[in-house]
């Protein structure tokens, strides 16, 4: 899915259609990226969930490939549904063995977003090179292929886990009610950062390629995440040490003034500055993540990680939408501005989770 961004200005360009068009194909599938995690969840809390993260990967590859041959159009819009529906299997269940097989919780977490990362800041400069350089669906095709080969090889993988409906550890000090408001005023902040990361993830590539001559929007736009990937490692790790709460606090607040540099920067400059916002908007996600396996009993986790990425991708499914707009009526730059303020306000609801708690801190063990 996040190929597609980079994707899609090569699109435009080809296909002689308006970016805002283009863009707007992926919007079914980023829905069903988000609303498919809930039911992926509850399904992965009754079996095994290793086999969930294996249909996933394969599905992955076997939508990439459709997309790559899907004429632009409704069929492309329909294969780009299918891709979101597919990578819908993952976190559900991915984070959800994670949280409850590994005792460095927050480290584990931070690795795992950490490679997710990877993947996110290699698929624009790999996109771009090879939609430039071969077409647009050669970049699908490819990319599709090693997803392909990563399924038939996480297949075979021997991986251990509990028996559905175990519990392994439940150590939580809260009484159920306050776990679940605690967990619904985390799903506040959740809804909020999803809508921001989408809408930053749709607009960069096209945003770089306005603003940026030095090097080509995806190197631009790869660059940015590398450092995001630092940050997952840097979240990880500072979540198996210290309070959750303050972390989540930090984290948030400390993003909001690059957010609002990048609506104003050019060059270099604005590259830099969205990497510090996104060491801080992706790195804070091992944090977000320990905080719902904090909230959630073990025997329900993987439902609790459906319902985090059902809010979190479904209303950031929205801002396909929102960007959508932007490129219609308005400069791109005004979106940042609205991005540092939704910070601003995911800042304001961590502050009062931290309040609510006040004196009881929150940590990964």
């Amino acid at each position: 899915m996040l190929a597609y961004p980079t994707a899609a200005v090569v699109i435009a360009r080809s296909e002689g259609l308006p970016l805002a068009k283009v863009l707007g194909f992926s919007f079914a599938g980023y829905l069903l990226f988000g609303l498919g995690a809930l039911p992926v969840g509850l399904l992965t809390d009754h079996i095994q969930a290793r086999w969930v993260v294996r249909a996933g990967v394969l599905g992955v590859g076997l939508a990439m490939v459709a997309v790559g041959l899907a004429p632009v159009g409704n069929a492309l819009a329909w294969a780009l549904a299918a891709l979101g529906s597919f990578a819908a299997l993952y976190h559900p269940a991915g984070l959800g063995l994670i949280s409850r097989t590994v005792r460095a919780r927050g480290r584990a977490l931070g690795l795992n977003g950490m490679c997710g990362n990877v993947g996110i800041a290699a698929a624009p400069v790999a996109t771009e090179l090879l939609a430039e350089t071969y077409g647009w669906r050669s970049a699908y095709l490819v990319l599709g292929g090693l997803l392909l080969a990563l399924g038939v090889a996480v297949a075979f993988l021997p991986i251990e886990e509990p028996a559905p409906g175990s519990q392994m550890r439940d150590e939580h000090h809260h009484d159920s009610r306050e776990r679940f408001e605690l967990f619904a005023v985390l799903m506040v902040g959740v809804m909020l950062a999803g809508f921001a990361y989408r809408a930053n993830t749709v607009a960069q590539p096209a945003y770089y390629a306005e603003r940026v001559k030095d090097v080509g929007y995806g190197t631009a736009t790869s660059l940015a995440y590398a450092v995001g990937t630092v940050g997952q490692y840097a979240g990880g790790w500072l979540a198996d040490r210290y309070d959750l709460r303050l972390l989540y606090l930090g984290f948030h607040a400390l993003g909001v003034p690059f957010a609002l540099a990048m609506s104003v920067l050019t060059g270099v400059p604005l590259v830099v500055a969205a990497a510090v916002y996104l060491f801080f908007s992706v790195g804070m996600q091992p944090i977000e993540n320990s905080l719902v396996a904090r909230f959630t009993p073990d025997r329900w986790r993987s439902t609790g990680y459906g319902i985090k990425f059902s809010v979190a991708f479904g209303v950031g499914a929205l801002a396909v939408r929102a960007v959508e707009g932007f490129l219609e009526h308005y400069s791109l730059s005004g979106l940042f501005v609205a991005v540092a303020g939704i910070g601003t306000t995911i800042a304001a609801v961590a502050g009062w989770l931290a309040w609510k708690t006040r004196g009881r801190p929150i940590y990964n063990h």
